[in-house]
């Protein structure tokens, strides 16, 4: 996916969280995003605050969102009940930019004409400013009844400006006997045959189902995105 495809999907949701790093802990809060280019995605906050302070000494940052705040109800026997729709992640890393460079920019991006309006009226965001110039993202788009399609997921990872990242999901090792048992019990049919069987990372949920069920201890834990 491109930069522009990946900041639209964020720029449906709308309203974001977004971590840093403060110390030993994970500080989140709601934003937005501030624009786009090939060099990466803008963001932009006060630099006084907690969090214009954790940008700039730790050049780090996750983002994640919904595009539905419904997510999880309950039907009239409890059971979770999730209308289709999508999550997105992203972990990233984080370049300032000075006052000049984005009024710089500006003038041929449209998206960070707001950034110039926001120093204009508030001081503290003309040392505010960063770009996204290197991430890499996991799109998580569910179809749990299977309403739209004949499986429940459909995984999109990728990256930019170099990020490296891991598929999606565990690993079936040579120690598989080929029993099928994983296949069998995998609900989100993200299992194919083979020789070992292998996993199908785009629908997968990594829900465990099949390292529980394996009688030879073949299938070895999913690596972080």
């Amino acid at each position: 996916m491109t930069i522009k495809e990946i900041y639209e999907k964020f720029e449906a949701v709308g309203v974001l969280t977004a971590s840093t790093v403060c110390g030993n802990e994970v500080h989140s809060r709601i934003m937005h995003l501030n624009g786009y280019d090939e060099k990466g995605i803008y963001i932009r906050t006060m630099w006084n605050k907690p969090y214009g302070r954790q940008l700039k000494e730790t050049g780090k940052i996750t983002l994640c969102g919904a595009s539905d705040a419904r997510i999880l109800g309950h039907n009239e026997d409890g059971v979770p009940d999730f209308p289709g729709g999508y999550a997105i992640r992203l972990i990233g890393e984080v370049q300032y930019l000075d006052e000049d460079e984005i009024r710089r920019r500006a003038k041929t991006n449209e998206g960070l004409k707001t950034a110039v309006y926001d120093m204009d009226h508030y001081p503290a965001m003309k040392k505010g400013n960063f770009i996204i110039n290197r991430g890499k993202f996991d799109i998580f788009d569910y179809d749990f009844e299977c309403i739209n399609r004949d499986h429940k997921v459909l995984r999109t990872r990728g990256s930019f400006g170099g990020m490296e990242y891991n598929k999606v999901g565990p690993t079936i090792t040579d120690k598989c006997i080929k029993c099928g048992v994983c296949m069998k019990n995998c609900t989100f049919k993200a299992i194919k045959e083979g020789s070992p069987y292998s996993v199908i990372p785009e629908r997968c949920d990594d829900c465990g189902t099949c390292i529980e069920n394996c009688p030879v201890d073949a299938i070895e834990l999913s690596k972080s995105m």
